[in-house]
């Protein structure tokens, strides 16, 4: 019983272990809506490819507007 247990629990923790670094580790792009005028004010931060913290995905969207070379998202949550 204990190793049923022992297996399970370690099954479980390598499970969650790895789906943290899956889809954070691809780099994507923001995704952006041209029809806002404005970025809500929501704390949701997104970590870019440039090492900044980005208050949520529409202000990095602002960001790359004025930019020659967009910046991608590196992972979800601060740098």
């Amino acid at each position: 019983m204990k190793i049923t247990g022992l297996f399970l629990l370690s099954a479980l923790a390598l499970l969650t272990s790895s789906g943290n670094t899956g889809a954070d580790s691809l780099k994507r792009e923001a995704k952006c809506s041209s029809e806002i005028n404005g970025c809500p004010r929501i704390y949701n931060p997104v970590c870019g490819t440039d090492g900044n913290t980005y208050s949520n995905e529409c202000i990095l969207c602002r960001e790359n507007e004025k930019r020659q070379i967009p910046v991608l998202i590196q992972k979800s949550g601060p740098c």
